[in-house]
């Protein structure tokens, strides 16, 4: 049985993850964060566990590295939403151009920005998907830790 919130942060450095959990229960919005360091497979059952309308990633160069757990995460979880922090957004669409079809904020990101555009994406995903019956990849062929940080593995 899962347990529903809002939002996953999933970002390197657990004060962020305090600062931005603050920032979203201020608008009314329930998260859980982790930093990446764990293994991809930890995160999707993190992910699976929680089933959060949004995920907020922080991607670290390498960026081909952080892209490519990304780009899992989001093939795995179709019906979410995802907005990424970094450092050097036009770096990282480079490496994955992919990466521009979703919100990207430039470090350090503005706490009302990321607030805002993080709210925006929850009220869409509640208007719109059937946050009960979250669908992966895996499933629809078949139809069928609550802690603010806690560490995972990226390499």
């Amino acid at each position: 049985m899962s347990t529903h919130i809002d939002v996953a942060l999933i970002l390197w450095n657990p004060d962020v993850i305090d600062m931005v959990s603050l920032l979203l229960e201020n608008r009314n919005l329930k998260s859980s964060g982790i930093e990446p360091c764990q293994e991809v497979e930890n995160i999707e059952y993190w992910l699976a566990a929680l089933n959060p309308s949004v995920v907020v990633f922080d991607l670290r160069p390498p960026y081909d590295t952080s892209a490519a757990v990304v780009r899992r995460l989001s093939d795995r979880f179709l019906d979410r939403a995802f907005v990424f922090t970094c450092a050097d957004p036009q770096l990282a669409i480079k490496v994955a151009p992919w990466l521009s079809c979703h919100p990207i904020l430039r470090k350090p990101y503005e706490p009302d920005e990321i607030g805002r555009i993080v709210k925006r994406l929850v009220n869409h995903a509640k208007k719109c998907l059937p946050q009960e019956y979250p669908i992966t990849r895996e499933e629809s062929a078949g139809y069928g830790l609550n802690a603010r940080s806690q560490s995972a593995h990226i390499q």
